[in-house]
């Protein structure tokens, strides 16, 4: 079952929820890289991988905005 998110990933991408900004670093077809940056305190920075349904669950569930980068439409 596809996601109805209006702005498909793709790497280059920069989203911003409260509590970090996501930085896409690459796409499979069913995998996500990509670097978290928390907001709270100092800058730490984790590189991880993860379903792209779940990250783009918790894209709209945080309401994130993309703040660098396009959509692929």
């Amino acid at each position: 079952m596809k996601s109805q998110n209006p702005r498909p990933l793709a790497k280059g991408q920069v989203w911003k929820t409260r509590a970090a900004d996501i930085e896409i670093l690459g796409l499979g077809r069913r995998l996500i890289h990509y670097k978290i940056t928390k907001q709270l305190g100092g800058k730490q920075v984790s590189a991880q991988i993860s379903g792209i349904e779940p990250m783009e669950n918790y894209l709209r569930t945080n309401a994130a905005r993309l703040v660098k980068g396009h959509s692929t439409n």
